[in-house]
């Protein structure tokens, strides 16, 4: 794609892609156009240098420059300095979302207790989808949760254990938007409340073995196609957190979600 000058500070496409509005800046364009170009490349993918933009979109350094800054801010790349450097691909991150969305729900004034009250009415869905997903590929790796867990795991396995199993089901719902959103509010929840919450569950045996049961059932459901179990067993499951999370952190629970 190339653009040209119209005669008014603004550049027309001259390339198949569709017109944008002449209004729009050169920069915003070019970041357009190379969000088409990158959609299907894997994460770490190195980016043409500067001046190959400059030539490939017949727009001026400074264009270029604000283009990628757009897309740095975005969190879709990052820029490596020094010899070798440039841009980036980082990819869409759902803790890039999370960020931009802490600062909308901090507007809102929503609260922690907001984002538990989604989790607890998205991620059963998720469930579902995962249990009839028809790309069984993406649900696999719910395989190894529905293996025992030792009952003297150290603590920052069982933590990365539990990480891991709402991940992999978020995952494996088969929806790119449901998965990036759910995982964004997982995300931006574990920030502020992981370390105190989780510490009241890893400090109690009964209640950590009860957890890893949980994700065995829920899991060994997915995998089964059972989508009704899965999600009534996930429910159940998210339920029983939220109402500990906020019976035992009532104070957190209610601190409007700060942006960061």
């Amino acid at each position: 794609m190339t653009l040209k000058d119209s005669g008014d500070g603004q550049r027309e496409h001259t390339s198949a892609h569709p017109p944008v509005s002449r209004a729009e800046k050169v920069s915003v364009q070019v970041a357009r156009a190379i969000v088409r170009q990158l959609a299907e490349l894997p994460r770490g993918t190195s980016l043409p240098g500067e001046a190959q933009m400059i030539e490939s979109f017949g727009a001026s350094r400074s264009s270029v420059r604000e283009a990628l800054r757009i897309l740095e801010v975005q969190g879709l790349i990052t820029i490596r300095p020094g010899p070798g450097g440039g841009p980036v691909l980082v990819g869409p991150q759902s803790s890039a979302l999370g960020r931009t969305a802490t600062l909308f729900f901090h507007l809102l004034q929503a609260r922690y207790a907001h984002l538990l009250h989604a989790q607890v009415a998205l991620e059963p869905l998720l469930a579902r989808l995962a249990a009839t997903n028809p790309d069984r590929e993406q649900v696999c790796a719910l395989a190894e949760f529905t293996e025992p867990a030792p009952a003297d795991l150290e603590t920052l396995t069982y933590l990365d254990r539990a990480t891991a199993f709402h991940a992999a089901l978020i995952a494996a719902s088969g929806n790119p938007v449901l998965t990036l959103i759910c995982q964004s509010l997982r995300d931006i929840a574990e920030d502020r409340l992981a370390t105190r919450v989780r510490g009241a569950v890893v400090n109690d045996p009964r209640e950590r073995q009860a957890t890893i049961g949980e994700h065995q059932a829920i899991a060994a459901a997915i995998l089964a196609g059972a989508a009704d179990t899965a999600e009534a067993r996930m429910a159940a499951h998210m339920e029983a957190y939220c109402t500990r999370v906020l019976a035992r952190h009532a104070e957190l629970v209610q601190e409007i979600v700060d942006w960061h």
